[in-house]
């Protein structure tokens, strides 16, 4: 956390002339942020109740265009959104590039909570601590600046300013100077000392992060006020100058990246089953997914299947068949096409953390942001880096649902280059398929080694006890839809 240093009080003419100054130098910056669409700026504000947390989003929403900046305000005691990962609210709401937000009780405030009570040990603390910034490592990568920030207020001033606005909400005319309640379960005075330890810690575990915190003296509005304004004008200027990422090159040798033998080479792609075999062991699977997606026990769970596979190899079809054994109001299926602008300005796990379900409902991803390493990867949409490094974040996202209690399953379907192409001609001659078949397919094609290197390359760096991938032979449709329902089968009977 810098140690920004508190000037002295400043009188109301003083403050006058600076704040007309630094707000005209926010606005410009505010609207080169809007025209290059180079960053989005996130502001995490936070602080012990009292310290004039509500007063400096007022002054924020005071001093920039409003059109472009927003406040993202959370309840986290809100029972529907517990029905959801803690993180899901942060990532559904996070700003797109040339934005604004502004966050009160940011992914900061249940683990603060928790080391102040005392639910965490110091060890778990710095742990969590820990996780956050990988998440916030990712973001940065991704084009979103945080400026974290918090308001430092005695105990014993942050109480006498709560009774005093207290008083004051209370008598007509509307309240002047808002009181953002935040931390009304730790309201004792040695709640309140331990919140400003835990944010001690907090400071100390952090030092030395890419996205460090701001301390903040709170005792002057003035000065806060202006500090807060001018730490947010340099994030402006800083992300004015920033430009995003080259583009990646296409590739044209098929390169591993990761050691070991071949995943797809150890498939036995003749494995077959009988029509009448089929039809009953599919029945029996659909009828055991139906009532273990309907148990006591999975109520306080979800389910996320990622679907992957060559071109051809028969996604769709299982998916149908494994829709078919699930309630049609609480399971949804996300066929995901090309990313759109709105989802090329944020963050690439974005518009699949906005599609996480409730818990006791089912996500079938039709597609997924295995996208990343594939075809983002071959076809030089996305940089080295940033591909090369996404093996650790989608492991990540994972693991995060995982510990919020999702089951993630993820199937590659796979067949040779003779059935692929055996199918193509198939959906050429065929009306109702013909859709299907694509100048991108027949091109794909010719880059196969390529698709080859990037999936054994996902397999191995992506393939963890919590988030498995189930290889499926697939030349045989009725092998592979059967396979898709028999793994589900047994994880949730794993889990469950």
């Amino acid at each position: 956390m810098k140690g920004d240093q508190a000037p002295e009080d400043i009188r109301s003419d003083s403050f006058d002339v600076e704040a007309t100054e630094l707000r005209a130098d926010l606005l410009d910056a505010q609207f080169d942020l809007a025209e290059s669409c180079n960053r989005a700026i996130l502001i995490l504000l936070n602080g012990p109740d009292g310290s004039g947390k509500g007063e400096v989003l007022n002054r924020l929403h005071e001093w920039l265009d409003p059109r472009t900046i927003a406040t993202l305000a959370y309840d986290l005691d809100d029972q529907n959104d517990g029905r959801h990962p803690i993180a899901w609210r942060y990532w559904r709401d996070l700003p797109a590039r040339g934005r604004i937000g502004v966050v009160l009780a940011s992914w900061y405030h249940l683990v603060l909570k928790a080391r102040t009570t005392r639910a965490k040990s110091r060890a778990e603390f710095a742990r969590e601590l820990a996780a956050i910034e990988c998440i916030e490592e990712m973001l940065d990568a991704e084009g979103t600046t945080l400026v974290k920030i918090w308001l430092d207020l005695s105990p014993g001033n942050a109480r006498r300013r709560r009774k005093a606005k207290g008083n004051r909400m209370e008598r007509p005319g509307g309240p002047r100077n808002p009181l953002v309640r935040e931390w009304a379960a730790i309201d004792t005075a040695r709640g309140r000392r331990r919140l400003v330890e835990a944010a001690d810690e907090l400071i100390a575990t952090s030092a030395g992060s890419d996205a460090p915190w701001h301390r903040i003296p709170a005792d002057d509005p003035r000065a806060r006020d202006l500090m807060v304004g001018r730490l947010v004008l340099e994030a402006l200027e800083k992300a004015r100058r920033q430009r995003p990422p080259a583009p990646g090159r296409p590739q044209t040798r098929p390169r591993r990246i990761a050691p070991g033998p071949s995943a797809l080479d150890a498939l036995d792609m003749s494995r077959s089953i009988d029509r009448s075999s089929y039809e009953a062991a599919l029945a029996k699977a659909q009828m055991q997914l139906f009532e273990l997606t309907h148990s006591a026990a999975f109520a306080d769970r979800a389910l996320i299947c990622a679907f992957e596979g060559n071109d051809a190899a028969g996604k769709g079809g299982a998916i149908r068949r494994l829709r078919a054994a699930l309630n049609p109001i609480t399971s949804h299926v996300h066929p995901i096409a090309a990313p759109s602008d709105d989802d090329l300005a944020r963050p690439y796990l974005w518009r699949f953390w906005r599609r996480i379900p409730l818990r006791g409902h089912v996500a079938i991803f039709d597609r997924s942001w295995y996208g990343r390493v594939l075809v983002e990867r071959v076809e030089g949409f996305a940089a080295m880096e940033d591909w090369r490094r996404a093996y650790y974040e989608i492991a990540d996202f994972e693991r995060q649902l995982s510990d919020s209690g999702y089951i993630v399953q993820k199937y590659w379907l796979a067949i040779d280059q003779e059935e692929q192409l055996r199918r193509f001609e198939a959906r050429k001659k065929t009306p109702h398929k013909r859709f299907k078949i694509t100048p991108d397919d027949w091109r794909n094609r010719e880059k196969w080694p390529l698709y080859e290197a990037a999936v054994e390359d996902m397999i191995a760096l992506t393939s963890t006890p919590n988030a498995p991938w189930t290889l499926v032979e697939s030349t045989q449709k009725r092998f592979s839809r059967l396979k898709v329902l028999e793994t589900l089968v047994a994880r949730l009977e794993a889990e469950l």
